[in-house]
Parts: C-alpha cells; structure tokens; sequence
C-alpha cells in the first residue's frame, strides 16, 4: 500500500476533521503533530497532500477520542458535495441520482475515501460495500464509519431528504433501487459532461504520480471479500484492459503477479488469524478449490497452508 499512500489529495477532508477536532477542544498542533501540514498549509485551498499524511491526522484525531465509530460518522456528515470540487460538481449537475453514482465510481480516486467502494444491485435494492482497507484497526473502524456517512450524506443530497437506508451492516448499506431514477434539480448535461472530461484528466494526472501499479495494489488489498479480475479493476480505473495492462508493462509487471502478490499477502494474513478453513480461505481468494490454492501456496512459501494453520 505504501506507493497508494503517496497518491495526492485535496486538504479539504483535513480541514473538515481538524475543524471537529478543534470544536471539541483539541488543539490545532495536536491534530497535525506528525503529518508535515502547518496551520498555513492548511487554510491554503490550492494544498495538497498524500494520502499518508492524512492518515497521520486521522490517527492523531482517534488517539483522541475513546469511541472511533462515532466520531466518525459525525464527522462523515460534513462531507457534502462542495468538500469534492470538480467529482462533487460533477454529481450534482448529473442528470439523475443513477447517473451521479455511475460518474462517482468511475472516479473514487478523486475522493477522500481509503475504502474500495462497489455497488450491486439485488432483489430491487441498490448496494454499496465499503471494502476494509488494511490498516490499524482504529483506524480501519475510522475511515470504514466515515466513508459510509459521507456516502450517505451524497446520496440524501443527491436523491433528497427522503433517501432511506433500508439494510445496513458494519461496512455496507442497501437502499431501493427506485431512488436512483430521481432526476436532480440542477442538472446541466453540458457542464456534468465538462466535469466528467476535466475528472479523468486529473485521474490521469494522479494515477501518472502515483503509478498505475500503486493503486492497482491498494485496489486489491481493498476489495472486500473476493479478489476481483483484470476486468474489474481495469473498469474501477476507468480504462479498459489493454491500456491498464500496457501502464503496468511499462513498470515491469503484470496484474497477474500484482493479484499474486497480494493473494499471498491475505492468505498468511488469513491463515495466522485461524479463524477460517483452508477451503474457505480458497474460496476467499478465488481459487476453484482448496487443493488448488494449497499448491499455489505452497509455490509461494515452500510450505503447505496447514503448516501456517498450525502456527
């Protein structure tokens, strides 16, 4: 994850944390002890800054406070469309609430959100899952409850108050898909389409900073529950399969060893945890069955799954 986390941002989403921070009595140093931001820094609206750096402000905020999740949501609610410049705009002046969530996940990159973000649709209910990113657990409860909130908050801005959140777990919620057809009220094709063609040139820019490579890994660390495909990612990077493939030949390598790379990574994390079987693991990680996996581990370690079960 460590090339993701040098992948650039706005300071927005800092100064929406420091303000709470501050509001409840914490001081300004405190908040960014750690994180290379000064006070100027931070109320310049042109700063940038790593995703590391704001990672080291959000851990300073929850080594404040004693309950995380909490905090989290409420400061999830400040993250209204205005916070996201150009991706925010865009959605507003998307056609529909459908359209603004397609043009969103198209471009999570440009946002503030460490969780990989997917929607399915199932029994009439449109879905989003919040894939854990792999973090401390403070703060993988952090930016899990944040992201959520501020999603929803989007959405009761997008859709309007009425947006009602049917099913809800500690990293997805369900709403009807009937919420989606609701036409916006400042919908404007013409300047939706200008922000879509001024979003994927930014999109460029970053992904050219950070590497392709960079964020296919934390794409797959982050996925959720199962490994997703060349297809998959390629689509959550909003390009198609040859020019992702091309992007990770140019850095000398390929999205199979990347996939490989980070199955092994889950794997060992998976099996020191014992709390699943070897064939769940392999079910985990996209392999047909548990035999297959266990020589694919064994090719990786030179040791058996059960060894590492056994540990």
């Amino acid at each position: 994850m460590d090339g993701y986390l040098d992948f650039r941002r706005s300071i927005t989403s800092v100064r929406l944390m420091v303000d709470y921070g501050i509001e409840h009595g914490v001081a300004i140093g405190e908040l960014l002890e750690g994180s290379q931001i000064s006070p100027a820094l931070l109320m310049n609206p042109n700063t940038e800054i790593t995703a590391s750096q704001e990672l080291q402000v959000i851990w300073n905020l929850v080594d404040t406070f004693e309950d995380v999740e909490p905090v989290a949501r409420d400061i999830g609610q400040r993250y209204h469309c205005s916070a996201y410049g150009l991706w925010g705009y865009g959605l507003m002046c998307s056609a529909t609430a459908g359209d603004a969530l397609r043009l969103a996940l198209r471009f999570l990159p440009l946002t503030y959100a460490y969780t990989v973000i997917s929607y399915h649709e199932e029994n009439g209910l449109g879905i989003l899952d919040f894939g854990e990113p792999q973090l401390d657990c403070r703060l993988k409860q952090f930016v899990v409850a944040r992201d959520m909130a501020a999603a929803i908050v989007l959405m009761q801005e997008l859709v309007g108050e009425s947006f009602e959140v049917t099913e809800a777990s500690h990293n997805t919620f369900a709403f009807s898909r009937e919420q989606l057809s609701r036409k916006l009220p400042q919908a404007n094709p013409v300047t939706a389409e200008l922000c879509e063609q001024q979003c994927r040139a930014l999109m460029e820019q970053r992904r050219s900073s950070a590497g392709a490579q960079a964020i296919v890994v934390h794409y797959l660390q982050n996925s959720g529950a199962r490994m997703p495909t060349l297809t998959a990612a390629a689509r959550h990077l909003h390009m198609s399969e040859r020019t992702l493939k091309r992007h990770l030949q140019a850095e000398g390598i390929s999205f199979r060893q990347l996939l490989e790379r980070v199955r092994k990574d889950r794997a060992e994390r998976l099996l020191n945890q014992g709390a699943l079987s070897i064939s769940e693991i392999a079910d985990r990680l996209g392999f047909s069955d548990a035999s297959t996996f266990s020589q694919a581990f064994k090719r990786w370690t030179g040791t058996a799954p059960s060894y590492w079960a056994g540990k």
